[in-house]
């Protein structure tokens, strides 16, 4: 008998039984499919969620960090505008101070005797051209020495009055220009 079954032939499938065993290799095929497919999604979600997890998480260190070193930028600033302000205070408490001693200091006292010495010499000046005018009336013939002198003594008083102007512009902050015959010009 153990040769009948060798020598028995299997026996051709029907259309339908071929068909049955199809769908019957066909179900378990898609059941197969359907779970490895269902494994690599929760594989894949997984490493999607741990790869999120370890970027955000190096991220929110970081942000931590720089939020802590900024909280400390910020607390040394407030400190370094409480100090200026601070400083402020005094010195806006000085200014006063130091104005009376600019107006107190020997420059000032200076200047106020200049000022002074260029009115004698404009008054000393006035009252020279009336001694030439009554001299030249006196003497004959000195009208040419009269119109000489008087153009002298004329530009002298008014070097004398830009010296004065000068000097009381060192009171205000306006420039002194170049062309100053009190610094050296002749006249």
């Amino acid at each position: 008998m153990a040769d009948d079954k060798e020598t028995e032939a299997p026996e051709p499938l029907s259309e339908e039984q071929r068909i049955a065993q199809l769908e019957k290799k066909m179900g378990t095929s898609k059941i197969l499919l359907f779970a490895i497919a269902l494994f690599l999604i929760i594989i894949i979600s997984v490493s999607i969620t741990a790869v999120s997890l370890f970027v955000f998480k190096d991220k929110g260190a970081e942000s931590q960090e720089t939020l802590a070193s900024l909280q400390t930028e910020i607390e040394n600033l407030n400190k370094k505008l409480n100090d200026m302000d601070g400083r402020l205070v005094e010195l806006s408490l000085t200014v006063p101070e130091l104005k009376g001693r600019i107006t107190n200091t020997s420059n000032a006292v200076m200047q106020q005797v200049l000022i002074a010495q260029e009115k004698d010499i404009q008054e000393f000046l006035t009252a020279l051209r009336s001694a030439t005018y009554d001299l030249a009336h006196m003497v004959p013939g000195s009208r040419a020495w009269l119109e000489l002198y008087s153009t002298q003594i004329d530009a002298a008083v008014e070097m004398s009055e830009g010296r004065v102007n000068q000097l009381k512009q060192l009171q205000t902050s306006a420039p002194i220009t170049q062309d100053d015959p009190f610094f050296g010009e002749e006249f």
